[in-house]
């Protein structure tokens, strides 16, 4: 009878019961070791020797796949191939194609074809579900460039845009068809095919243990019905605003846009919140900036990592609950799991709670702790992916900072273009919404700014400031151009206090 095993051993021992299960041959040291989180491939060796001792494997020397599970024979496999990993393929919207060298993955040689050359991608997101193919599948593609119609192929659109979609020949275009109900398809004139999928390899073992500790979280609760909504933005929209911020200017384009400068070279947004006039504009040249850093931390991870921000959005989409609101906006009162957020994680969170929270609020404590409650209304968007994959696009062109506006417009030119949208200056008692970070933003901050807008006008750059309709806004600017606009405030409680309101718009040109 075999001798008692460790609970390391025991791990090792299930995995490579599990593997030979799924793939009928053993896995390799090295994949014991990624799989295990091993320090080192001569752990798995010791682990493995221990279990051969103790009479649970055999080991055939000089074989890479020789391990034998002790009792049970391994029906004899075709030999191992080895297809090179060439990166990632978007099962949803086009993502450009990013290629990465040097990753391979092994297979049967009776699993594919026995012509032509192979190559394998992972994929990212849903939209092929209904052909077997899920997030975080891997696909073999077959090299070709012709398909038939109703192939799953790689297809490369709109200047070397890449997705995986069933394809079908109408007149006059191609259609790339999710195999998605809740999906649309593309319609497009030309498409180049990169190859026709073969094969998907799928991870059978449970891979929670590479999950972080905020998708473990996640994953523990239980799925939701409540979240119907789906994403109305398309494909090919210009890139918008993917948060909502109390104060922002979405809504108010449309009365600035005759006062905007026509030509300018650098665009500077202090104050950025939901960056209505950023995406408006889309600048080639930009310093977008903000104090909050959980906000700057949002725009970098959708700038860097969109493909993570959606990941973890769809994961909160599918469990959305009171609950789940609660455990997410609470991670900054458990600051070992907060600390290890990425930026994609970070991003993740504000954009759900932002979603979710109470009217969009983002208001925090003396602790910069969220402290905003769950919204009536269960049935939210969460996840627009075009939104943020578009955002990421144009975001990757500018230059993000942590930073008080003094400092962002300090390098500022003549014809440079400065927006500033600060907290306004309240009006009355009740409209002190200025908490977007801890700090409030105060009198003498106002005459600091003005102070910093006087600087700017004399070296000849052209500034345009929002703020309040009020005595002191219209006195401290009297010597700069002022319009009058009207915005529609929904932030209250009572319906009385919400409407058409007047606020100024300040030109030093």
């Amino acid at each position: 009878m075999p001798y008692p095993i460790t609970k390391r051993q025991k791990e090792v021992l299930d995995f490579i019961k599990s593997y030979i299960g799924h793939n009928g041959y053993s896995p390799t040291l090295e994949e014991m070791k990624k799989r295990l989180h091993l320090s080192a491939v001569s752990t798995v060796h010791q682990h493995i020797n221990a279990l051969i001792d103790k009479g649970y494997i055999k080991k055939f020397d000089n074989l890479a796949r020789a391990i034998e599970i002790k009792g049970k024979k391994i029906q004899k496999r075709a030999s191992l191939i080895e297809i090179p990993l060439l990166g990632v393929i978007t099962a949803g919207y086009p993502i450009e194609a990013v290629e990465r060298r040097g990753e391979t993955i092994a297979i049967s040689e009776e699993e594919i074809p026995s012509t032509g050359k192979h190559y394998a991608l992972k994929v990212s997101g849903n939209s092929m579900i209904d052909e077997g193919i899920f997030d975080g599948d891997i696909v073999v593609i077959r090299q070709q460039q012709t398909a038939d119609d109703g192939q799953t192929v790689v297809a490369i659109i709109d200047d070397n845009q890449a997705t995986l979609k069933k394809i079908y020949r109408e007149k006059n275009r191609f259609r790339l068809q999710p195999a998605n109900q809740s999906m649309l398809p593309f319609y497009r004139t030309e498409v180049e095919i990169r190859g026709v999928v073969v094969k998907i390899v799928r991870e059978l073992e449970s891979v929670q243990d590479n999950d972080s500790e905020l998708l473990k979280l996640i994953k523990k609760m239980p799925p939701t019905l409540n979240v119907k909504r789906v994403a109305s933005s398309a494909p090919d929209e210009k890139a918008k605003p993917f948060i909502q911020w109390v104060g922002g200017k979405r809504e108010m384009i449309p009365q600035y846009e005759k006062f905007i400068p026509k030509k300018f070279k650098n665009y500077y947004e202090p104050f950025m919140g939901g960056g209505a006039m950023f995406f408006y504009l889309q600048p080639e040249k930009a310093v977008l900036s903000d104090n909050n850093q959980e906000l700057i931390k949002t725009y970098e991870g959708v700038r860097d990592n969109p493909e993570e921000v959606i990941r973890v959005l769809r994961e909160l989409k599918s469990k959305h609950s009171k609950d789940l609101f609660m455990k997410i906006r609470n991670l900054d009162r458990e600051i070992d799991i907060y600390n290890k957020l990425s930026n994609g994680e970070i991003a993740a969170r504000m954009i759900y709670l932002n979603q979710t929270c109470f009217n969009g609020l983002y208001r925090v404590n003396q602790k910069s702790q969220f402290n905003v409650p769950i919204g009536s209304s269960l049935k939210r968007l969460i996840c627009d992916e075009y939104t943020i994959r578009s955002a990421s696009k144009v975001l990757k062109k500018i230059e993000l900072k942590e930073a008080d506006f003094e400092t962002t417009v300090k390098d500022a030119e003549a014809e440079d273009f400065i927006y500033l949208d600060p907290p306004y200056y309240p009006v009355s008692a009740y409209s002190d919404f200025t908490r977007y970070t801890k700090e409030k933003f105060y009198q003498e901050d106002q005459v600091r700014l003005k102070e910093q807008i006087d600087r700017l006008k004399a070296k000849g750059c052209k500034v345009m400031l929002s703020n309040s309709d009020c005595d002191f806004i219209k006195n401290l600017y009297k010597d700069y151009k002022i319009h009058e606009v009207q915005s529609s405030r929904s932030l209250n409680c009572k319906k009385d206090r919400r409407g058409k309101v007047s606020e100024l718009l300040i030109m030093s040109y």
